[in-house]
Order: C-alpha cells, then sequence, then structure tokens
C-alpha cells in the first residue's frame, strides 16, 4: 500500500514538473506577405533613391525601373542577381556604392524562395 501511495505522489510532482515547464514557440514562418514589404523597403532605400525611378528624375537606372510594386516583382530573380550574382557584362553588382548587408540579401534571397510575390496584387516573379 505505501509503495502504490508513493507512486501516485511521484507521479503527480513529476506531472506537476512538466506541466510548469514554458517551451519557447517556434517563431512563425515568414510568408511572402511578411517578406515584401521588408524587399519593398530595401529597394526604395538602395535601388529607386537614386537609380531606378525615372518619375523622380533618375535615369541612370534604366532600363530597370523598380518603383511600383509589380515593377519589384516582375525583376525579382534580376534582383537577386545583382545582389548575389556574378559580375559579368550584362550583370553589374547592385548597388554601385557597395553590397547590401547580409541581412537584406537573404531577406531579397528568402523572399523570391517562398514565391516573390506581393500581397496587394498577387504577381509572381518571372
Amino acid at each position: 500500500m505505501k509503495n502504490n501511495f508513493y507512486l501516485i505522489i511521484c507521479a503527480i510532482i513529476i506531472t506537476g514538473i512538466f506541466a510548469c515547464r514554458k517551451e519557447k514557440l517556434p517563431e512563425p514562418a515568414k510568408t511572402p506577405e511578411k517578406y515584401f514589404p521588408l524587399v519593398k523597403s530595401i529597394i526604395q532605400h538602395n535601388c529607386t533613391i537614386s537609380c531606378h525611378a525615372p518619375s523622380l528624375g533618375y535615369l541612370q537606372g534604366l532600363p530597370v525601373i523598380l518603383e511600383s510594386d509589380s515593377d519589384i516583382v516582375f525583376k525579382g530573380a534580376s534582383i537577386k542577381a545583382a545582389l548575389t550574382g556574378p559580375f559579368t557584362i550584362t550583370n553589374k553588382r547592385m548597388p554601385p556604392s557597395g553590397a547590401l548587408s547580409n541581412a537584406d540579401i537573404e531577406i531579397v534571397t528568402q523572399w523570391l524562395l517562398k514565391g516573390g510575390r506581393t500581397t496587394d496584387c498577387g504577381l509572381h516573379h518571372e
């Protein structure tokens, strides 16, 4: 009888210990909808602001225009190539002022891996 009592007490204590443990919940996966605003901000601060916005008078980045969400989506693969691809006559590394941070490059890369879309127009990159 004493053995059963001790087993029950031990079971209650062990259950209480494991029930009170707080495990860190995994971070929700970033979806394309979460990445696009980050990508758009990166493009606006590094590309549109000085080169790829003819409506703002910046013509040196032509023929690549990155003024709208659809411009960014349609040029997604080219943007990644300009950030990470090898320098060639047809692929210049961007931005010309120096490489983006590894974190910014990773955001662009992950956005493309997850489909390269934006929520407001549902377009897909080529």
